[in-house]
Order: C-alpha cells, then structure tokens, then sequence
C-alpha cells in the first residue's frame, strides 16, 4: 500500500502536471485501467487513454487556462484521500471560477490512482474575468 507520503507526492503532481497543461503527464498519475467519474453521475471515464482525452476535451472546450488550487491539505486514510480545490478555466473576459471540487480518490498499491469521483455541480460554476 502506498504511504501518505507518496499519496502527498502523487496530488502534488497532479497539480503541478494539471496546471502546466500536460495532459499526459497528468493522465500517467492513473492507474493503466483507472476509473475517473468527473462529476460524480456522469459517465466515467475507463483507462489512463480515456482519462487524458477528458482533461484534453475540456482544455480544448474550456479556451484553455485550466488551473486547480488546493483548500487545504488532503485528508489520507489507508490508500484514500479527499482531495478539496477550486478550479479556473479560459482566460481574460472569458474566466470562469468552480469554488468549490471535492475529489474522493483511491491509489493503487504502487501509489498511481485508481480511481477519482468528483463532486461538484455545474451552477455552482461562476464567471471570474482577470
């Protein structure tokens, strides 16, 4: 089982690789046959393969721009954690402001995330021009 460092290691990349626009950088955090629903009711996303092509298709259809921001420091238990950010998308005028994302995620035993739901609802998306 992973430990919590290497869990805290793993969220730290995925915020650094997610907001540097490296979709497959931030798609290899997954495990090769990962599970992401995002949001929670949505279908989910199957494979590392599908996974990148969800962070490619909302960069694409977002303007790019993408950023998370972490809340405050995971909660780890075992080889879970909970994971609370805020998200921006797009750029200049066309900013928007996602305040608030929980994310329940499970890591493999090599550490590589097994599996991610997001919560978070549409309406609660805002505009945020810089």
């Amino acid at each position: 089982m992973a430990t919590p460092d290497e869990i805290r290691a793993v969220l730290d990349q995925y915020v650094a690789r997610f907001n540097a626009g490296d979709g497959a950088g931030w798609a290899a955090l997954f495990a090769e046959d990962a599970t992401q629903e995002d949001p929670v009711g949505t279908p989910a996303n199957v494979g590392r393969e599908a996974i990148q092509g969800f962070y490619d298709t909302m960069s694409a259809m977002l303007g790019g721009g993408l950023r998370i921001v972490p809340k405050h420091d995971p909660i780890i238990i075992g080889n879970e954690a909970t994971f609370a950010a805020s998200a921006y998308a797009g750029t200049g005028e066309n900013r928007s402001h996602m305040p608030d994302i929980v994310d329940l995620i499970t890591f493999a035993d090599d550490g590589s995330i097994q599996s991610l739901r997001a919560y978070w609802t549409m309406d609660s998306m805002v505009p945020d021009p810089e």
